[in-house]
């Protein structure tokens, strides 16, 4: 096995014939969905980053493989860990609801409420769904409902994570929006 550091964050590894024996993977059709195959790539591309003197603990890395007659060559890129900065200062808070059973049932008692909360969404991410409002504080009221049925998932912070990854419901005074078909 060579290992080439080819910049910052970047390391090519070429694995001769007798290399891709002894790992017994194939890269022709190499599949993630199998731990000992995921196993053995993470295994070489560990080797190959510490040797080089790149850190990959807690970042995001990308590993392409080119296998070409006899030998292999793996592109692996190490990336930054994602960060989170917030364009613009506004105060937020998100509140994981659960399943749609559970946030239409949210919605509807805080429909009910009648209370004045305008600026708030509703967004969706892998079957679970979240409110967010646009407020640094909300009434002791909704605070109840919500505690009850879901809860506080963050401030800004987790607004903005939200709102970068799930699916849009709602975007503008989603409570009124979707409360009034539920009564």
């Amino acid at each position: 096995m060579t290992v080439n550091r080819l910049g910052e964050n970047r390391v090519l590894i070429v694995l001769c014939e007798q290399d891709i024996m002894e790992s017994r993977l194939d890269f022709n059709n190499i599949n993630f969905n199998d731990s000992r195959q995921r196993e053995g790539v993470i295994t070489l591309m560990r080797r190959a980053c510490s040797s080089s003197g790149i850190d990959t603990g807690g970042k995001r890395v990308n590993i392409e493989a080119l296998p070409f007659e006899k030998t292999c060559y793996l592109l692996v890129t190490v990336g930054a860990s994602r960060r989170y900065r917030l364009k613009k200062s506004c105060a937020g808070l998100c509140y994981s609801l659960g399943d749609s059973a559970c946030f239409l049932d949210a919605i509807e008692q805080l429909y009910r409420q009648n209370t004045c909360c305008g600026k708030n969404s509703a967004y969706a991410l892998d079957g679970e769904y979240f409110l967010i409002f646009d407020y640094p504080s909300i009434p002791g009221s909704l605070k109840r409902v919500l505690s009850e049925y879901g809860k506080k998932r963050g401030g800004s912070l987790a607004a903005a994570k939200i709102r970068e990854t799930a699916k849009p419901v709602c975007e503008h005074n989603a409570i009124a929006q979707i409360g009034r078909f539920l009564v």
